[in-house]
């Protein structure tokens, strides 16, 4: 759930709650009954759900498929799971072709309940203890013994018991599941020590050493968690739930943020090329400005010719106009009936002997040099009669004045 290793533990202590911060450097500082407010600085919690609210039951399973799938099918067969429980798998071992798991059950209701939202991870108390060679250990959550066995250092299995003292019945308890475990094959061998967490009586573990007739150490002071790996993610289906969510809101604000950083190249992007089209324009601005008076002198030098050109360029004397047409009439079979110019405007309007002389004599016109000025247009000629057609074309200058409405 969090790739991160926890910065703090919380777990259920002999009289109640301990948060032990885990400092960057230095040993880890333990806080007795925390409050909302404290658990609300830490940043990577990982909450230890309490012994009694947590079902746990070593199974073993084939190595092929999923392990958490087949303990959840296990212990449905069996009954064993209530309706709201999620279950996760802890690899412990492998022999003889099979796996020896964990299967851990975990509910939303437990006192634990109001810390999910600030838990990132969970587990269960007796993975947090390091027994070192002893085969079980016991300790106390809230008053009541809880033990749990060993396999080379890993749990196998761990219970809450209603017991408030290691009494002759508490000693039984123990020696059944003993029993059990060693004749599943769980435990290699019978538990030969027992470690004792926490505060215990010289009375209380002397009851202990005659009871099971094995060695007993015991530490009275309660030592600091021990981060178990692999993790057991053992979270409630409620807790989740929030995970999901909170890794919704994660890959949302992920996408957010791409999809900003995006917006904001795009925008540095835009607006460097709005700066270089500044820049540009400011350059184009700058050599217009210093072409402004000789490109004021063309025009006016333009507008001066197109003023006396008529009257200064022969090329555009209506008697030089009327030759060049003339010289592009071919033979007696095309004649003009019509020579009109004006306003840089020339109308032509005759007859031919045939439409293919007609038109013979309008591309005749198009193509002549003296008239390539003019932008021809003419109509389809027209039968005027059984041996001649008409036909009328118009050409216009650039210069030519706009005609009258």
């Amino acid at each position: 759930m969090n790739a991160l290793p926890p910065d703090y533990v919380m777990r259920p202590g002999p009289d109640g709650w301990e948060l032990w911060t885990f400092p960057a450097k230095g040993v880890p500082v333990p806080e007795f009954n925390p409050s909302r407010k404290s658990l609300a600085r830490t940043r990577n919690l990982l909450l230890a759900i309490p012994s009694r609210d947590l079902l746990a039951l070593p199974l073993w399973v084939s190595p092929e498929g999923d392990a958490t799938e087949l303990c959840e099918l296990e212990l449905s067969s069996r009954h064993l799971l209530r309706r709201d429980s999620a279950v996760c798998a802890i690899p412990v071992a492998s022999a003889g072709g099979r796996t020896l798991a964990l299967a851990l059950a975990a509910g939303d209701e437990s006192p634990a309940a109001e810390f999910f939202e600030f838990a990132k991870s969970f587990d269960a108390p007796a993975r947090l203890w390091s027994p070192g060679s002893a085969d079980a250990a016991i300790w106390r959550e809230s008053g009541l013994l809880c033990y749990a066995f060993y396999r080379e250092g890993a749990c196998v299995f761990f219970a809450a018991t209603g017991h408030h003292s290691p009494g002759p019945a508490f000693c039984g308890l123990l020696e059944r599941s003993a029993l059990r475990l060693s004749a599943e094959a769980v435990t290699t061998r019978h538990p030969q020590s027992v470690v004792l967490i926490g505060p215990f009586s010289p009375e209380e573990s002397d009851a202990l050493h005659k009871g099971l007739r094995i060695e007993v150490r015991h530490i009275p002071e309660t030592p600091p968690p021990t981060i178990p790996d692999p993790p057991a993610h053992a979270a409630p289906p409620s807790a989740r739930a929030a995970e999901a969510k909170r890794a919704r809101r994660r890959k949302f604000l992920a996408m957010a943020s791409v999809a900003a950083l995006a917006y904001l190249a795009c925008a540095a992007a835009f607006a460097v090329r709005l700066v270089l089209m500044e820049r540009e324009l400011s350059r184009i601005r700058n050599e217009q400005a210093d072409i402004a008076p000789a490109a004021e002198s063309a025009r006016r030098d333009l507008d001066a010719w197109r003023l006396f050109r008529h009257a200064i360029d022969p090329g555009l004397f209506a008697i030089d106009q009327i030759a060049a047409v003339a010289r592009e009439i071919p033979g007696d079979q095309v004649r003009l009936t019509q020579f009109a110019l004006e306003s840089g405007r020339l109308l032509l309007s005759g007859e031919a002997a045939d439409v293919s002389q007609a038109y013979q004599f309008l591309e005749k016109i198009k193509s002549s040099s003296a008239l390539q000025e003019y932008d021809w247009t003419a109509r389809q000629p027209q039968l005027a009669g059984k041996t001649k057609v008409r036909f009328e074309m118009e050409g216009v200058r650039p210069d030519a004045q706009p005609q009258q409405e």
